[in-house]
This record gives C-alpha cells, sequence and structure tokens, in this order.
C-alpha cells in the first residue's frame, strides 16, 4: 500500500510538473502572443501619432503660408505676353479702377452715387450691366490696363525712350500725396495706408515700379500719337474730313415743337388736338428766316409760354453738332448735303409736330481761337435782384481800373496776372486762358463774333452784354478745326489699329496665385 502510494504521490507529482511544464509553455506563447501585440498596437499609436505630427506640420506650415505675403509678390499671379505680374500688381490696377469710377460717380450723382454703385455691398452682387458684375467689370478693366501699359512699355523699350526729368517728377508728386491723405487719415505710416488701399502684400518699391511703368506708358503714348499727327499732309486730313463731314459739320437751325392739347371738356379729342396742331405747324413752316420764324413762334404759342419766347433767339440752336441731335430724323434732315437756308419741315411725333428751318451750315474750315479773358459780372440791386444803373456803374469802374493797371505794363504775363485776381466768371482758368475755342461754344454771340472775326495780337478789348463785361486779350489763332477733327480721327485710328496688332503677341493667362486677387 505504501508503494502504492508512492507511486500515486509520484505520479501526482510527475502530473503536477507535466502541468507546470505545460502552463510554463503556454505562459510563454500567451506572453508571446500578447507582446505581439502590444507591438502592434504600440506601431499603430506610433504610426498615428507620425501622421498626426506630420498633418499638425503641414497644417501649421500652410497657415503660414496662407497667411504670408507668397501668394500675393511671391508667386506669378498674371502673365501677359512675356510679362509677368503678382496678386498684388493685379489689385493695384483693380482698386484704382474701383476708386477712380466711384469717385467720377460721387461727382456725378453726389449722395446718389451709392445707387450704381454701392460700396458697403460686395462687388460680385452688383451688376454693372446685365451681363457682368461690378467685379467682373473691374477685373477686366484691371487686365486690359496691364496689358495696354505692358504693350506700351516694351515698344518704348524697343525704342529706348524713357520718362523726362519733368515727368518722373510727377511721379514723385504722385507718391507725396499719398503719403499727405495717409496724415488725413490717421495713418501713422504711409506704407500702411498703401497697404490698406491696395491689399496685402503691397510696398512702395511695388508702388514706384506701378507708377514708373504706367507714367512711362502713358506719355509714350501720348508721344506716339504726336508723332502719327505730326506725319500727316493737309492734303491727307482734308480727303479724310470729306469723308465724315456730315457727322461734324456744323448746322444752324430754328427749332419748335407743336403740341397737341386736348381739352375733352370743349369737345376737343386727341384727333382734334392733333389737327389743330397741324394746322399751327404749317403757318410756322411758312417762315423762311429766323425773325419771321421767331415771330410766329410768339404768335401761336400758349399764353403762359408767350413770354418764353419773347426773345428772336428762344428757338435758335447755333453750330449745333449732328451728334449732339439725339432726334434722328432732326439730324438726317438737317445733314443732308442738298440742305438750303430757308428750307422748312415738319417732322410728326404722337402728339404733335415738330417745326424745323435751316438757317446755314459751317463746314469747319476756320481757325479755331486762343485767347485770354477777364469776365466781370455786374451786380443786382438788393432788393429787386435787378441790374441798376449803380450796379453797373460800379462794375464800370472795376474794369476802368483793370484796364488802367494792364495800362501800366501792356504785356500778356499782366493780364495773365489780372485775370486771376479780377475775373468772377467762376471757370478758374489760370491766366483767364481759353485755348482752342469752338465755334458755338462761347455763351456769348457778341464776343463770339469778335474773337472769331479779324483781331489782332494782343489788342484788348472790352464788351459788354447780359449783364457781363467781357475783357479780351487775343491770341494767335489755332490750326483750322476740320483738319482738327481729322487728324484727331485718323490718328485715333492709326493708333487703335497698332494696339489691336500687338495684342495678339500678349495673350493673357492666370495661374493658382490669382485666386488670392482682390
Amino acid at each position: 500500500m505504501k508503494l502504492c502510494k508512492g507511486m500515486d504521490e509520484a505520479m501526482s507529482a510527475s502530473r503536477e510538473k507535466k502541468k507546470r511544464f505545460e502552463e510554463r509553455g503556454d505562459g510563454v506563447e500567451k506572453r508571446q502572443v500578447r507582446a505581439k501585440e502590444d507591438f502592434k498596437v504600440k506601431k499603430r499609436k506610433k504610426l498615428i501619432t507620425t501622421v498626426v505630427a506630420i498633418v499638425v506640420v503641414v497644417l501649421i506650415v500652410l497657415g503660414v503660408v496662407f497667411n504670408s505675403n507668397l501668394f500675393y509678390t511671391g508667386l506669378t499671379a498674371l502673365k501677359i505676353g512675356d510679362s509677368k505680374y503678382t496678386t498684388s500688381d493685379f489689385n493695384y490696377e483693380y482698386f484704382n479702377t474701383y476708386y477712380n469710377t466711384y469717385t467720377n460717380l460721387q461727382n456725378n450723382y453726389g449722395s446718389y452715387a451709392s445707387m450704381f454703385l454701392n460700396p458697403e455691398e460686395p462687388l460680385k452682387k452688383q451688376m454693372y450691366s446685365e451681363t457682368q458684375t461690378w467685379d467682373d467689370y473691374f477685373e477686366e478693366e484691371a487686365i486690359e490696363h496691364l496689358k495696354q501699359m505692358t504693350i506700351l512699355n516694351d515698344k518704348a523699350d524697343a525704342e529706348n525712350w524713357e520718362l523726362s526729368a519733368e515727368q518722373k517728377a510727377e511721379i514723385e508728386s504722385n507718391i507725396d500725396s499719398l503719403k499727405t491723405a495717409a496724415a488725413s487719415n490717421n495713418y501713422g505710416d504711409y506704407r500702411a495706408y498703401i497697404r490698406a488701399l491696395y491689399g496685402k502684400g503691397f510696398t512702395e518699391e511695388r508702388l514706384r515700379k506701378l507708377l514708373q511703368k504706367s507714367y512711362r506708358a502713358s506719355y509714350y503714348s501720348q508721344f506716339l500719337g504726336e508723332r502719327m499727327m505730326a506725319a500727316f499732309t493737309d492734303e491727307e486730313l482734308d480727303e479724310y474730313y470729306d469723308s465724315v463731314c456730315n457727322d461734324y459739320d456744323l448746322v444752324s437751325f430754328m427749332a419748335y415743337t407743336v403740341n397737341a392739347e386736348t381739352d375733352e371738356e370743349n369737345g376737343i379729342d386727341a384727333d382734334t388736338a392733333k389737327a389743330q396742331a397741324k394746322t399751327i405747324a404749317e403757318e410756322i413752316l411758312a417762315a423762311r428766316d429766323q425773325a419771321t420764324f421767331a415771330e410766329a413762334v410768339y404768335q401761336f404759342a400758349p399764353e403762359d409760354e408767350k413770354e418764353d419766347y419773347a426773345k428772336e433767339d428762344a428757338c435758335l440752336h447755333r453750330f449745333a453738332a449732328p451728334a449732339g441731335i439725339s432726334n434722328t430724323e432732326w439730324r438726317s434732315w438737317l445733314t443732308d448735303p442738298a440742305r438750303q437756308a430757308g428750307d422748312t419741315t415738319t417732322v410728326e411725333f404722337s402728339t404733335g409736330y415738330h417745326v424745323l428751318l435751316f438757317l446755314e451750315r459751317s463746314d469747319n474750315a476756320y481757325e479755331l481761337v486762343n485767347f485770354r479773358g477777364i469776365t466781370i459780372n455786374v451786380g443786382t440791386d438788393e432788393e429787386t435782384g435787378e441790374i441798376t444803373d449803380e450796379t453797373r456803374a460800379a462794375a464800370q469802374e472795376l474794369v476802368d481800373t483793370i484796364l488802367e493797371e494792364y495800362e501800366n505794363d501792356p504785356t500778356e504775363e499782366k493780364f495773365a496776372a489780372l485775370a486771376d485776381e479780377y475775373d468772377n466768371s467762376g471757370e478758374n482758368l489760370s491766366g483767364g486762358l481759353h485755348e482752342n475755342v469752338i465755334l458755338g461754344t462761347l455763351a456769348d454771340p457778341e464776343v463770339e463774333a469778335y474773337l472769331f472775326g479779324d483781331t489782332e495780337v494782343g489788342s484788348v478789348q472790352t464788351l459788354y452784354s447780359d449783364g457781363k463785361f467781357y475783357i479780351t486779350y487775343p491770341l494767335e489763332k489755332g490750326e483750322r478745326y476740320d483738319r482738327f477733327i481729322a487728324k484727331n480721327l485718323k490718328q485715333s485710328e492709326q493708333y487703335t489699329e497698332m494696339m489691336e496688332s500687338a495684342a495678339a503677341d500678349y495673350p493673357v493667362t492666370t495661374t493658382f496665385a490669382f485666386r488670392f486677387a482682390k
């Protein structure tokens, strides 16, 4: 029994040993598996941590890049031909176009400017036309200006043409104006001001570069135009003007509108009123000169309008340019080469008739007028608002004082100084200088007739008309107006043809950096 017990114990011990051995083997294997799994988990964690770290670094880098000036000044955003421009360059042109446009709208429409272009609203949401937003328009204009500037600078390079010292000084004056504006707008540093105006990354260096290119293009363009004009002969100009004379010859005529006035209470319906208007129009139509026409108009004008037609020139249109005659039927009849003084016609419209009397046609073969002038307005009585003998005498006394001062130093320079001191026309012309004056543009016919007549240079003349004294100092006459017109039109055609031809070699392309524009 003891033996069996011993064997049992031995076997039991053996089983325990085997079990412990198996458990040790099993434990090692499990530990290896667990270790392997732990390794995988740690490896995944490390990988994730590494990826996250890389992403964070990339985001930081991208954040630094996107918040830097790289896309504004460091990369090409726009290529025009072989020339490269940055986003900052484009922004300068874009915002200049915007500022100039809005300033013009303000000058023309005052507080109503925002009805056309509202600075408080996104430009992409405001329509410039049926097909373009204001943003589209400004972008197109900015690119076109850069293109023109590039072409002209390349042409200037080819001729070694440079700005003069005086022209370069204008650039400095422009920069000085910006510095003054910066101070006025409470910017301590004008560099911050130009960044506020033209966007991120814009610098004084870039400003100077763009101003240099812009001024050079502008003055070189002027140089080209003058060179083109100088090459035209009088024969070429006369031939050209003859081909466009119907669009530019000036016409003088009388015009009056007879309206069909209905009066239902007295049995005058639309048809009856129209028939009466036709009868009146035919009566006026019988007139063949200015005085007779004016008398007929006064006779048939409604009682409440007679005062408006008391003067003979009430219906007169003097030296009107065809382009300024909006009624196409009027324009067609008045510019007909067969038209003769005294011709009349009526032009019917829905509620009446226009009556026209042709007086004369000017072929513009006259010399443009240059002169210096001093206008003295005669004052009026404070109570009546009318000119009196006393107010006219006071104005005459001032005229006499001016003439006396001039006689002490009878030179053009002295007259110019007197004009700056005494002229109260409101025109604010330096030295009272009027250049290249066109027939029909001076307000007073008497003054115009004198100046376009045979005047002697420097022969001071005083004229009085309609409450004003005019002191005039004639200068040398200018060129013939018909040739002046032809020269400008012909030069414009040649210049446009030259630029359009050159544009083919200047394709415009944009890059990714252009997305950061504006």
